[in-house]
C-alpha cells in the first residue's frame, strides 16, 4: 500500500512537470508563432513601399489625382473641393516681394558661406520667411548639417541608412507607420498618391526613427511634424536629422510629447491654465466655468505646434518663429490665440466654444495682428520668467498608495547624454 501510494505521488509529480513543460512549450511556440507574423507582415508592408506606385491592386479610385485638381490646388499645395480663383499680385506687391527674396538670399548665402547666425535674423523671421527659402532656412536653424555630422562621427556613417534597414528587420511599430501614412495630408498634392513618392519618405523616415529613438518608438502626431519637414527639406534624410533635432535639441525639447504617458504634453496643459489665470483671467474664468478644459482644445496644439489648427500659412509663420525661438513659442502662442478672440470667447457657450476653436483652421485671420499679440506675450512671460515650463518634479521614491499598475517595480533614471544628439540609455537603479 506504501509503495503504491509512493508511485502514485511520483506519477502525480512527474505528470504535473509534463504538463507545466507542455505548458511551457505551447507558450513558446505562441510567442514564437506571433513573433513569425510580426515579421511577415513588416516585410509585406516595406515591400508595398519598395515597390510603390507600381503595385496598384489595393489603390482607390479617389485616391487618384485627376487634372482638376491642380485648378484647386492653393499656394502650398492643398487641394480644395472647388477652384481657387488666381488673383495675381499687382505690380507694385510683385516688386516688394522680389526684394524681400534677394534681401533673404543674401543673408542666407553668407550664412551657408561663414556658419554664423546673422545679426538680422530674428527680426525678418518675426516679420515671416519667404515660402521659396524655407526649403534653405529652416536646416540651417534646425542645425541639421551638425547633428548629422556629430552622431555619425560618434556612431558611424550613414546612420539613416542603417536604421532603415534595422527597421525593416525589428520596428514594433510598422503596422502603425503604415496606417498613419494613409491618413496624412491626403489633401496635399504631394502625400496624395498611395506609396507614392512622397509617402515612401514619409514612411521611411519614420520607421527609421522608431529605431534610432528607442524611448519614443513611434507615437501618432509625429507624422505631420516629419510631412512637414518633407514639404520644405529638399532630402528624405534631411527630414529625418530635422525630426532628431525637435525631439531631441535643447532649444525644441519635443521628445516627452511622445514618450509614454506623453508627460510633457500634460505639463504643458497644466502650464496653460496657470498662464490662462494670470494673464487673460476673464477667459480662464469663463471656460472654468463651463468646464472647458485645455484638454478639448490645446491637445494638438502644444504636440505638433499647432499644426492642423491654424490656418496653413500662420501656422508655417508660427513655425518659423519656434525654429528660431524654441520651445517657449508653444507656450506663448497658446495665450496669443486666447487673448487674440477675447471677446469672442467670453460670449461663447460650450457648443460655440468648440465650432469657433474647429474652425480656426478654416478662418480667415488677421495673421499679422497674431504674430504681434505673440510677441508681446511672449515679453510678458519672459518677464515674469514663466515663457519655460517649470521643471518636471523628481519621484523619489514612489510609495504604495501612489505607485500605479503599470509603472515598473524597480525604478528607472533616463540619463540622456550632454550630446542630445546621441541615443538615450537607461540605467535601472
Amino acid at each position: 500500500s506504501t509503495q503504491s501510494t509512493e508511485s502514485s505521488g511520483i506519477n502525480a509529480e512527474y505528470g504535473d512537470s509534463a504538463l507545466l513543460a507542455r505548458a511551457n512549450f505551447d507558450s513558446s511556440s505562441y510567442d514564437a508563432e506571433k513573433e513569425r507574423e510580426k515579421a511577415e507582415e513588416r516585410e509585406r508592408i516595406f515591400e508595398r513601399y519598395t515597390q510603390g506606385r507600381s503595385r496598384t491592386d489595393d489603390i482607390e479610385p479617389w485616391e487618384e489625382p485627376n487634372f482638376s485638381h491642380y485648378m484647386k490646388k492653393d499656394h502650398y499645395g492643398f487641394i480644395h473641393e472647388k477652384p481657387i480663383p488666381m488673383e495675381p499680385l499687382d505690380k507694385k506687391s510683385l516688386e516688394k516681394k522680389q526684394l524681400k527674396e534677394k534681401k533673404w538670399l543674401r543673408m542666407v548665402k553668407h550664412w551657408q558661406e561663414t556658419n554664423r547666425v546673422p545679426d538680422d535674423l530674428k527680426s525678418r523671421i518675426w516679420k515671416g520667411c519667404p515660402d521659396s527659402l524655407r526649403g534653405q532656412v529652416w536646416p540651417l536653424m534646425l542645425r541639421i548639417r551638425e547633428i548629422k555630422q556629430s552622431n555619425e562621427k560618434q556612431h558611424g556613417p550613414n546612420m539613416y541608412e542603417r536604421m532603415k534597414e534595422k527597421a525593416r528587420r525589428k520596428s514594433p511599430d510598422i503596422r502603425q507607420i503604415d496606417l498613419d501614412v494613409h491618413r496624412t495630408y491626403r489633401n496635399h498634392e504631394m502625400f496624395q498618391l498611395k506609396y507614392g513618392v512622397m509617402q515612401q519618405k514619409l514612411f521611411y523616415v519614420l520607421a527609421a526613427y522608431s529605431m534610432f529613438n528607442k524611448e519614443v518608438g513611434y507615437c501618432q502626431g509625429m507624422a505631420n511634424v516629419v510631412a512637414l519637414m518633407l514639404m520644405y527639406l529638399h532630402e528624405e534624410e534631411d527630414a529625418f536629422w530635422a525630426l532628431t533635432s525637435l525631439l531631441r535639441g535643447e532649444r525644441y525639447q519635443m521628445n516627452d510629447f511622445f514618450t509614454p504617458r506623453l508627460p510633457k504634453l500634460f505639463r504643458c496643459l497644466d502650464h496653460h491654465m496657470v498662464l490662462r489665470k494670470k494673464f487673460i483671467p476673464s477667459v480662464h474664468k469663463h471656460l472654468k466655468k463651463l468646464h472647458y478644459e485645455p484638454t478639448l482644445y490645446a491637445t494638438k496644439w502644444f504636440l505638433q505646434c499647432f499644426l492642423d489648427k491654424l490656418p496653413f500659412s500662420l501656422a508655417l509663420r508660427v513655425w518659423d518663429i519656434f525654429l528660431f525661438e524654441g520651445e517657449e513659442i508653444e507656450t506663448a502662442m497658446a495665450i496669443a490665440i486666447l487673448r487674440t478672440f477675447k471677446k469672442i470667447l467670453i460670449k461663447s457657450n460650450d457648443e460655440q466654444l468648440n465650432e469657433f476653436m474647429c474652425r480656426l483652421v478654416e478662418s480667415q485671420l488677421d495673421e499679422e495682428k497674431i504674430i504681434d499679440n505673440l510677441s508681446e506675450v511672449l515679453l510678458d512671460l519672459r518677464r515674469q520668467r514663466m515663457s519655460h515650463l517649470p521643471k518636471p518634479a523628481i519621484i523619489e521614491e514612489l510609495k504604495p498608495s501612489e505607485s500605479l499598475s503599470t509603472l515598473p517595480s524597480n525604478k528607472k533614471i533616463v540619463v540622456r547624454n550632454t550630446n542630445h544628439f546621441t541615443p538615450v540609455y537607461e540605467t535601472t537603479v
